[in-house]
């Protein structure tokens, strides 16, 4: 099956007086996540699911995508996408979803980075705002075999070179993550 993780684009700061919860995405973050989701387009994602965290900068983000691949199906809110999503929490949702080929996954750091991470054998990575990582995963007892796809940049760039799209994701670990 073909996972798609995407970190939300890039949301308004976060401040005493605002919830973290209410934060949505920035006019610059909209902007850039749409050449994101044109990229996502041309490179003929076609998912029957899309999953987002509750968090109204993922609903967006994933509402986005949707919106440019035309998707006809339902925008399915899960609440463990906006906690501590770990990659079993990604298996029990995908096994009680049948034969499932393609999923657009949108949420936040550090989880997406984790999972996607954890999958490749790059523990810990990160995707940074915007970003998308595609793979190809197939869940087999006892091991999980994965395949990179690409790599889409915050910025809309589609990186098709494994080691430079391991590069980026193992990159900067001094920058802030969250969200």
């Amino acid at each position: 099956m073909k996972l798609h993780f995407i970190r939300q684009a890039e949301a308004v700061d976060r401040s005493a007086t605002f919830p973290d919860d209410c934060r949505y995405l920035s006019c610059r973050g909209r902007t850039r996540f749409r050449r994101v989701a044109d990229t996502l387009k041309k490179c003929g994602i076609d998912p029957e699911i899309i999953i987002s965290s509750p968090l109204v900068r993922a609903v967006q983000t994933a509402e986005i995508v949707a919106e440019s691949i035309r998707f006809s199906g339902e925008l399915i809110i899960l609440p463990i996408l906006g906690e501590s999503f770990t990659l079993l929490h990604l298996r029990e949702y995908l096994q009680g979803r049948g034969s499932v080929r393609e999923v657009v996954i949108v949420g936040h750091e550090p989880d997406l980075g984790l999972v996607a991470g954890e999958l490749l054998g790059l523990s810990p990575c990160t995707i940074k705002k915007g970003g998308v990582v595609s793979l190809k995963v197939k869940f087999h007892e006892p091991e999980t075999v994965t395949q990179f796809l690409w790599m889409v940049t915050g910025g809309g760039k589609l990186i098709t070179d494994h080691d430079m799209a391991v590069a980026r994701l193992v990159g900067d670990k001094d920058q802030p993550t969250e969200g």
